[in-house]
């Protein structure tokens, strides 16, 4: 009795239409909050750049500027009206997860050929054949079928024969591989936003800055050049960076606009400069994500996933073969394979001409 409050929680958090509910709701929130301007990363850890930019966003707003700051809108993706629902979707998600992997895998690997009543009675697409021969019945049926790529598996109890075929059976593991990207989707974001950080540096020729955050890092302006096209055009910007640790040089490298210097999983980006001649000053950024390698690698896993769930239906034909040349077939086919009805009804034909032909070569 203790257990069924529980249960009824479970059942209720692991149906389909709570997550489509969430995921609705953190797509209104994220279109809400991309109508107003995000505290930059810069200028959260910088009080001159946070100053100019409460200005400007005073400027903007005016009077509205202290309730919407009061509601959080300018740090809507960390506030709990978005970050509640992310982490009860990230809940759900596993749950979902956790109650469908037996049943997935089940039918990935271990649905049985059972042949019972209930089948033909409740699959979607049913025949019924009669007069057939039944001696190399089972033959037929099951050649008919591997013509079509099913892989089939037979089970005799006493005079009656069943045959199950199945067709992209392993593609059913493609929901669960979804619900494990979204999972990863998720803990990437979350280590992104709790332990990531970006910052921005404007480093004087042949001068160093540590980078802080823990990282023991310093970078070093060894010096800055333009690449030009024959016209005169600007082709590329290059800085020259060396990344030290205790004062002495752990790497060195070039660092264009688009490509950075990587070195403890600190990024280093290249995104301006000032100056002339041969003494130029460069603005880098310094960027530590955690979890930019679990987002990249859940979105791979999630559209490799979701081409397979869309490309690939699964479907099941199964037949009963009983004394006298009685053929029963029973078809189920996931809603997407669109031409399963007349796959099936492809089938009953053959097997409907193939009795005919049968009976006319004994005439």
């Amino acid at each position: 009795m203790a257990r069924r409050p529980f249960r009824q929680v479970w059942d209720f958090l692991t149906r389909l239409k709570v997550a489509a509910v969430l995921v609705l709701i953190l797509l209104l929130l994220a279109a809400l909050g991309s109508c107003f301007p995000q505290i930059p990363p810069p200028a959260a850890v910088d009080a001159e750049q946070l100053a100019q930019w409460e200005a400007h966003v005073q400027a903007r707003y005016g009077v509205l500027r202290d309730l919407l700051g009061a509601v959080r809108v300018f740090r809507w993706f960390k506030s709990p009206v978005f970050l509640v629902p992310l982490v009860l979707l990230a809940v759900v998600t596993l749950m979902c997860t956790l109650d469908r992997w037996r049943v997935v895998c089940r039918r990935a690997f271990r649905s049985p050929v059972s042949g019972s009543d209930a089948v033909f009675t409740a699959a979607p697409h049913t025949s019924r054949l009669t007069g057939l021969p039944a001696a190399d019945l089972p033959c037929i049926v099951r050649e008919c079928l591997r013509q079509r790529g099913f892989r089939v598996r037979s089970a005799r109890s006493g005079d009656v024969i069943n045959l199950r075929g199945e067709r992209n059976q392993l593609a059913t593991l493609a929901t669960l591989v979804t619900h494990l990207a979204l999972l990863f989707l998720l803990l990437g974001a979350g280590l992104s936003y709790g332990w990531g950080w970006r910052e921005g540096f404007i480093i004087e020729p042949d001068e160093s800055v540590e980078v802080g955050h823990g990282s023991s890092l310093a970078l070093r302006n060894d010096g800055f050049s333009i690449s030009r096209y024959p016209d005169g055009s600007v082709s590329t910007y290059q800085a020259q960076v060396a990344v030290l640790r205790g004062g002495q040089e752990v790497k060195r490298g070039s660092v264009w606009v688009n490509q950075p210097l990587t070195c403890d999983s600190v990024g280093v980006y290249l995104q301006g400069y000032q100056g002339g001649g041969n003494r130029y000053s460069v603005t880098l950024l310094a960027v530590h994500d955690p979890g930019y390698g679990w987002v990249i690698a859940a979105m791979f896993v999630l559209l490799a996933s979701t081409t397979v769930t869309l490309n690939f239906p699964r479907g099941w034909i199964e037949a009963r073969i009983e004394a006298g040349g009685l053929l029963r077939l029973a078809g189920w086919a996931e809603r997407h394979a669109f031409d399963f009805e007349r796959e099936f009804a492809a089938l009953v034909r053959e097997l409907s001409h193939w009795a005919v032909s049968t009976q006319e070569d004994v005439v």
